[in-house]
């Protein structure tokens, strides 16, 4: 539900009922905050004064604090709107980064403003930070959301990845896209997690050149996602390119991201797989998702260990891939996914190098997940004897 708070310079007041409301001699101004998906806010201010002031198409500065006394700084810029004589409308979108109390102002210069006995509250606006009165009707006050996972779960995931033997890292993406985890920008050999990353850049190539899936990219496509193939992998990355990998990975804002020269040596982190997997949906075209979401759902049952064992059971449509292989370090284990609800979406990435064994890396893997969805006791070995199957895979998935 959207917070809203109201104020007035001389009065708090509303208007109600069906009449029209009569003009007032004084200004008064409402203040309202609606969260929105992705941990943003659309602030409002509404105010109401005599029809003769005409105060529309006026620079407007926006100021936000995330602690509740901090100092407001500039955040955005616009103008104002005068929908109709009398009413003076200013909004903005800004960006939340943590959940919990803020704070908000506007500020813009209101002609005549002082035939209202205003004072300051219109200003001075200050270029870097708020320099009007704090008891302005203009500074308000607002709770962004939490979103889920909540804090304490990631938190609890950190420590329990901190007793876990190996080179590690998660990154979770809440469902107002606010990222959290530990080692987020630790970077790692990419095994076949890199696969979905090729899926989507061929899929966008394909876009690019006026072309549906036909039977020769399936032929591809399928096995290098469902059963992990690493000749169709070779294939897709010859027909796709490092260049177009790269691309793709600064679409969705990738940091650390670096193809390496082959698809098998690409390096990742955990920050950037979360990204990628949250931002994926948006970077397929809109007509070839449903065959991208299949593949990305259907992947063999000894495969769905970890993230996608944990999550279904709990209503979780899940969206990933997973990488195995032996490094210098020991057995490598990596996974990432998109977790899918109505109303809301989720990114987990977790990597694991130096495992003693492939089912220790899955057992890391399950145990931050359980963590993150608030499930108390880890899984310790993947359903159906997943471990068990896939420790005699060759060491290069």
């Amino acid at each position: 539900m959207p917070v809203v708070a109201l104020a007035s310079a001389v009065a708090l007041a509303s208007c109600t009922g069906s009449e029209a409301a009569p003009a007032p001699k004084r200004e008064r101004v409402t203040a309202k905050a609606t969260y929105l998906p992705l941990g943003r806010a659309r602030l409002t201010f509404v105010s109401r004064h005599p029809p003769s002031l005409r105060w529309g198409g006026r620079p407007v500065y926006w100021y936000a604090s995330l602690r509740p006394r901090g100092r407001l700084r500039r955040v955005d810029r616009g103008r104002t709107r005068e929908p109709e004589p009398g009413v003076t409308r200013l909004r903005a979108t800004i960006r939340l980064p943590a959940p919990g109390p803020f704070r908000f102002a506007a500020c813009f210069s209101a002609p005549q403003q002082n035939r209202l006995g205003l004072g300051k509250s219109h200003g001075p606006c200050g270029p870097h930070h708020l320099r009007g009165p704090a008891s302005s009707p203009y500074v308000r006050s607002g709770s962004a959301p939490i979103g889920y996972p909540r804090p304490a779960s990631v938190r609890a995931a950190a420590r329990y990845l901190k007793r876990r033997g190996g080179y590690t890292a998660f990154a979770a993406i809440d469902s107002q896209a606010r990222i959290g985890g530990a080692h987020l920008h630790r970077t790692f050999v990419s095994a076949s997690v890199v696969k979905a990353m090729l899926l989507v850049a061929y899929l966008r190539m394909l876009a690019a050149e006026h072309r549906d899936v036909d039977a020769a990219d399936r032929s591809i496509l399928v096995p290098m996602i469902e059963v992990s193939d690493n000749d169709a992998a070779a294939a897709a990355w010859h027909r796709v390119g490092e260049a177009r990998l790269e691309a793709l990975a600064r679409r969705v804002g990738m940091t650390d991201f670096s193809a390496g020269g082959y698809w098998s040596n690409a390096q990742i982190s955990a920050a950037d797989q979360a990204r990628f997997f949250f931002a994926m949906e948006r970077t397929i075209p809109h007509r070839l998702r449903p065959f991208a979401r299949r593949l990305l759902s259907h992947i063999v049952d000894y495969e769905s260990w970890g993230i996608p064992a944990v999550a279904r059971p709990r209503g979780w449509r899940v969206y990933f891939k997973g990488g195995w292989r032996s490094t210098e370090r020991g057995q490598l284990v990596h996974q990432a996914a998109r977790l899918q609800r109505p109303h809301k979406r989720v990114a987990i990435a977790v990597l694991t190098d130096g495992d003693p064994s492939m089912a220790y890396g899955i057992e890391t893997i399950e145990g931050v997940t359980e963590r993150l969805l608030r499930r108390p006791s880890p899984t310790v070995l993947p359903r159906n004897g997943a471990a068990q199957r896939l420790e005699k895979l060759e060491k290069g998935g």
